[in-house]
């Protein structure tokens, strides 16, 4: 394993900046939005985000054998787990989230379609499982609220030999002219999206936020040469619009 001392300092840096609103402000945002969690993502990111989970989970599907055991970590509503479930029932998927009110929601939703998940409340940056116990792990639009070293770092100790980490998230564009004018889109959307749910005042604390945890965060090829660095292989990176979404798959070695 050999991350980059660049990659370091933007944890410590990104903790520094952050740490205050991961631990005071985004549980209670999480308290807040569970009943309008997807409307509001619908409708900030004008309906490209559910398209873009749909491509995610279409290439992960491609990749799972039957019966697989899959691990979804930040699973929030489960929005990630109905979809892998969409495409085949076999699969054996755990989910965890620090937030009761999340999974709850999700749980309520697994229930309507008549699945199954088993979903409890957990630190993504500890996770509550042996050493190679999935033959995947997903986590899906929830990097830019956590450490991401050490969270990678447990996903890469609960997967098997041969186990696929699969990674969706809003990064920090690679194009600074795609970058500016999407800051100050998501100032507004996310401004209209509080407004329009209702948000409580601890969600709209958060408005700005959104917007400077991208700027802070990873670029698509930053991305991948921090996978790389800490021992994943065969890494794929589909971006939209050079990172505004981006996907990776990595594989652990056998």
């Amino acid at each position: 394993m050999s991350i980059s001392e660049e990659f370091v300092e933007r944890e410590f840096r990104r903790h520094n900046l952050f740490n205050e609103t991961w631990r005071e402000l985004i549980p209670e945002v999480f308290k807040d939005v569970p009943a309008y969690y997807d409307r509001g993502n619908a409708v900030a990111s004008l309906g490209s985000c559910s398209r873009w989970s749909q491509t995610f989970a279409r290439a992960i599907d491609r990749r799972l054998p039957r019966g697989a055991r899959v691990l979804d970590v930040c699973t929030g509503t489960h929005d990630m787990p109905l979809r892998m479930l969409g495409f085949d029932r076999s699969l054996d998927v755990h989910a965890i989230d620090g937030s009761p009110h999340m999974i709850a929601e999700g749980q309520r939703r697994a229930r309507e379609r008549g699945l199954s998940i088993a979903a409890q409340v957990h630190d993504a940056h500890e996770l509550p499982f042996p050493d190679a116990s999935f033959d995947a792990v997903t986590l899906q639009f929830a990097s830019r609220h956590l450490q991401v070293i050490r969270t990678f770092k447990e996903i890469y100790r609960v997967l098997n030999p041969g186990g696929i980490f699969c990674h969706n998230d809003m990064l920090r564009p690679s194009s600074a002219l795609i970058e500016m004018p999407y800051m100050l889109f998501l100032l507004i959307s996310v401004r209209l999206t509080a407004s329009l749910f209702g948000s409580s005042a601890e969600s709209k604390k958060c408005v700005t936020y959104f917007a400077e945890a991208i700027h802070n965060f990873y670029k698509p090829g930053e991305l991948t040469a921090l996978l790389a660095g800490m021992g994943f292989e065969d890494i794929e990176n589909r971006s939209f619009l050079t990172g505004v979404m981006s996907y990776h798959i990595a594989r652990k070695p056998e």
